[in-house]
């Protein structure tokens, strides 16, 4: 059985190559590691202690409502999430 990876596509191989012509350092890491996503524990609930409840009329309504929620999330809540 043949195994695909996202390392080995060829894309990922042209953006290895140009980040590595940027001097962009790359960091390993495993794949779905709920370490590495603070939106999952953080930013998500946030969204739903804040929106939760209210009915919307439409998509231009949602989009108000959900980019207000965002605003209201200060900017040290935000780098406290990922800092923690």
């Amino acid at each position: 059985m043949q195994k695909w990876s996202q390392r080995s596509s060829p894309k990922n191989k042209s953006e290895q190559e140009f980040l590595a012509t940027k001097q962009i350092t790359v960091l390993e890491h495993p794949a779905y590691s709920p370490d590495l996503a603070p939106s999952d524990f953080f930013l998500f609930p946030k969204m739903e202690e804040i929106l939760k409840g209210r009915h919307f009329d439409d998509t231009d309504d949602i989009r108000s409502n959900i980019t207000a929620a965002l605003k209201a999330i200060t900017h040290n809540q935000f780098q406290n999430c990922f800092e923690g």
